[in-house]
């Protein structure tokens, strides 16, 4: 079960263990090259895994101790497979045209062939999944039903039952918290004026109780909440910020909501913890730089050690047993080495169940380096530098990689983009402008109202920064992105039009102003979000579009549109076509007609490659001028 709180050769060098049932067996799969969800069961039994089968992620599940590898039938868009409470029934999310309208749908192992059961349907209504874990095999969901805005909490069962109302939509509910028996204990709330409140509700009580959180809706990392059970006396731990600028380890009294204690955490908020049947904390994730794991149990901090990890592993999902005394822990590399291992705590055993090593030996793989960045008001920047295998990091073809939201954050790890870039020779840097998760609520604030202001200068502030180490070529340097990414590559094209090459937009908004218009009712509640970062007035925000000022960009423009988008509508795109076309300016548009906001079906993914790999070889034939750059880096 997974909680709902986001060159070695590993495998047995000995005898193989499983032939004497001693560990599990490991997974070995010709035809696949890379696990992207997995679980074990509730009662620490049985395995379930998902992983591309030809061009489509399929699922898989055996004995955890067996070595009969069972397919289930193929489904669009599978995602977040977990194993049911009663250790039989198989859940997952599918979403048939990527237009965030996803359906539950429930495979019995007991019948494999079968094929799924859906458990919600419900046409055009969007289904947010909360919890697997009751032992009758059923599932907490969160559905609009009743308002396109609001989403009330239901139980469905996993042969399809009637949908059963467990709790009704409280406006502004942000997250919901459930124990181990799929038992709702908890929610965060934003209230009418924006603040945030925890509220518990234990088995023992009849109404919610509520403490503030000292946190606002508007920024994403104040509602930011993962609990423990809570405990017989009470308590729960929670990672969280609270009072604090960053998120880290709290110990909660839930009659009062008073801080009993509390971890002191790092530079930057913990992304990640995993609780232990006595509901401290296990171990806990941070990445100011490179990830940074703290491992609190003794005897598994041991056992993690007999496991020969590649250096500065990054820990990205986890999966337990309900005793906590079998894990599952995916650990990957920034070259896109995966080890999945088993770790028995009861049996002092760890091992790498999955092994998937780069397509390339180490001197050939590029390598990614944290790096600090000032910007032109003081503020310091986070980021990440991959660097092309066997080539001096000096006077190199640069692309600017910027990543969406913008209320997420660039990680250290395996980015698919980057590596790819990185092998064609560039020097692909990713930067954590303001205003980005990960690095406090301080820094969150900084981006207030700046999107498209001092946010933007962050970038330019990184190109510069670049230049001026000498690992960038100054006439050299294009811009990409997806979603708020696509949006900062066109205003960079715009304000910055000497600075750049080329760039490449995905699912970028170009209009503000109708993009808030636009936004589909069911996200209408992270509206208070996007305040944090866009103008309020009109005015400022149409003045920050990209479509009011076209006439600015001056090297070509490459763009990427799902046709299936519900959050930068495909006519968003079609506008930006048509002002460019009147402009007389450099524009090649490819659209997807099955895709959504994002790319998830892999036989898009080589389209997208290459067109983009073609459109940025050709762009980089025509340099910038070497002194083109100066106006942009004087500070």
């Amino acid at each position: 079960m997974r909680g709902f709180f986001r060159f070695f050769i590993l495998l047995p060098l000995m005898s193989p263990g499983w032939l004497l049932a001693a560990v599990p067996p490991p997974i070995v799969e010709a035809q696949t090259f890379a696990i992207e969800g997995f679980d074990l069961s509730p009662d620490g039994t049985r395995l379930l895994w998902m992983s591309y089968h030809g061009d489509e992620k399929q699922l898989f599940f055996r004995d955890l101790y067996g070595d009969r590898v069972v397919t289930l039938p193929e489904v669009p868009r599978p995602s977040l497979p977990h194993w049911a409470g009663d250790n039989r029934h198989i859940m997952l999310m599918s979403d048939p045209t990527g237009g965030e309208r996803e359906h539950l749908l429930s495979f019995d192992s007991a019948n494999p062939a079968a094929p799924p059961v859906d458990l919600t349907p419900f046409p055009g209504k969007k289904v947010l999944l909360i919890d697997v874990n009751n032992p009758d095999g059923s599932a907490l969901v969160a559905v609009n039903l009743e308002s396109e805005q609001e989403f009330s909490l239901y139980k469905v069962g996993p042969s399809g039952r009637k949908a059963e109302l467990v709790e009704p939509a409280s406006p502004g509910t942000l997250t919901w918290m459930t124990d181990f028996k799929g038992r709702l204990f908890g929610r965060v709330r934003a209230k009418e004026n924006g603040h945030l409140w925890l509220e518990i509700k234990l088995p023992q009580q009849s109404q919610w109780q509520s403490f503030d959180l000292h946190g606002e809706a508007t920024r994403p990392g104040d509602g930011f909440v993962i609990s423990s059970e809570p405990g017989p006396d009470g308590t729960a731990w929670m990672l969280m910020r609270n009072q604090s600028d960053v998120a880290a380890i709290q110990h909660i009294d839930l009659q009062s909501g008073k801080v009993l204690e509390s971890w002191p955490g790092e530079s930057s908020d913990t992304q990640m913890v995993l609780f232990d049947a006595d509901r401290k904390p296990l171990l806990v994730q941070s990445m100011p730089d490179y990830p940074l794991l703290r491992v609190y149990d003794p005897e598994l901090r041991r056992l993690l050690g007999t496991v020969p990890l590649p250096l500065h592993s990054f820990l990205k999902e986890t999966s337990f047993d309900l005793s906590m005394s079998k894990l599952l822990l995916l650990f990957i590399t920034d070259g896109g080495e995966s080890n999945l291992l088993y770790v028995d705590r009861k049996q002092g055993v760890a091992q790498v169940l999955f092994h998937q090593a780069s397509a390339l030996v180490l001197a050939l793989q590029p390598r990614t380096v944290p790096v600090t960045v000032p910007a032109r008001d003081g503020l310091t920047l986070h980021g990440y530098l991959t660097l092309p295998p066997g080539l001096e990091p000096k006077g190199l073809p640069t692309i600017l990689d910027v990543h969406g939201g913008p209320w997420i954050r660039d990680e250290w790890g395996f980015d698919f983009n980057a590596l790819s870039l990185a092998l064609q020779g560039y020097a692909v840097l990713r930067v954590n402008y303001r205003g980005s998760s990960g690095y406090g609520r301080a820094f969150e604030d900084a981006g207030r109202h700046e999107w498209g202001g001092k946010m933007q200068d962050d970038l330019t502030d990184s190109v510069c920064w670049a230049i001026r180490q000498g690992v960038a070529d100054p006439a050299r340097i294009a811009v990409i992105g997806g979603s708020y990414g696509g949006y900062a590559t066109l205003e960079a094209l715009e304000r910055t039009p000497k600075l750049y090459v080329a760039g490449v937009d995905q699912d970028g908004p170009v209009d503000l102003p109708s993009m808030l218009a636009e936004m589909p009712a069911f996200s209408q509640k992270f509206r208070t979000t996007f305040d944090i970062y866009i103008a309020p007035d009109r005015a400022t925000q149409w003045e920050r579009s990209p479509l009011a000022h076209v006439e600015k960009i001056e090297r070509p423009v490459l763009a990427f549109q799902g046709d299936n988008d519900p959050r930068v509508r495909a006519s968003q795109t079609d506008s930006f076509e048509q002002a460019m076309k009147a402009a007389g300016k450099s524009l090649q548009v490819s659209r997807f007609a099955d895709e959504g906001h994002n790319l998830t079906h892999a036989k898009n993914i080589p389209a997208y490659l290459s067109t983009m790999s073609g459109f940025l070889k050709e762009s980089f034939k025509t340099p910038n001028s070497p002194d083109d750059y100066k106006p942009y880096c004087q500070q």
